[in-house]
């Protein structure tokens, strides 16, 4: 078990993943600047429902799900809106055990780690999906990363697949919940196949 930093977001973050956030409420703001200065990171937790800004009088109370992502900054910026730019990477799962609101509004949760699947990637059944995060990859919004695509693994390629297409948040999470990797890809075939047709 381990305390952690909280970011709820409305989508989800995958191991592996990449994903870039705008900073602007206080607690976000001093989370950010503990976590450059430590070189530590926070979790990241799917939104059920909810707003991701602290409101005082909201009157809805956030539901948080039970399987999240631990993220580390990996680069900042200042945006020319003013704010503050960061790009986070996903590490590893975890899930939460409980968690409460300080006083700065900031969440912190008690965790327990999730053991990723370590699978060898079975090229010659999993090709095609191999080839297509070749495809997006290439894509204006992705090339700034420099993704790798030589993935040689199951769980990686299941969660850059997952982070990147454009799936509805609450599949990514199905995906994001799955244990092994190789059921991942399964699952991310048959939506693809519900996609084409």
């Amino acid at each position: 078990m381990e305390t952690i930093p909280l970011f709820p977001l409305s989508a989800v973050l995958f191991p592996a993943g990449i994903m870039q956030l705008q900073i602007f409420e206080p607690r976000y703001l001093d989370l950010v600047s503990r976590c450059l200065k430590e070189g530590s990171g926070f979790g990241v937790v799917w939104l059920r429902e909810g707003d991701e800004v602290h409101r005082e009088q909201s009157g809805v109370d956030n539901r948080l799900a039970q399987i999240g992502t631990y993220a580390k900054i990996t680069d900042w910026d200042s945006l020319p809106n003013g704010l503050l730019g960061i790009t986070i990477t996903g590490e590893k799962k975890f899930r939460l055990l409980s968690s409460y609101r300080q006083d700065d509004n900031l969440n912190i949760a008690e965790v327990e780690w999730l053991e990723d699947d370590q699978t060898a990637l079975p090229v010659e059944e999993f090709g095609d999906l191999s080839a297509l995060l070749q495809q997006l990859t290439e894509h204006p919004h992705l090339t700034r990363f420099n993704l790798q695509t030589d993935i040689e693994d199951a769980a990686t390629l299941s969660y850059l697949l997952a982070q990147f297409l454009p799936l509805d948040e609450s599949l990514k999470f199905q995906l994001l919940q799955q244990s092994n990797a190789l059921q991942r890809l399964d699952d991310l075939t048959d939506l693809l196949d519900q996609f084409s047709g």
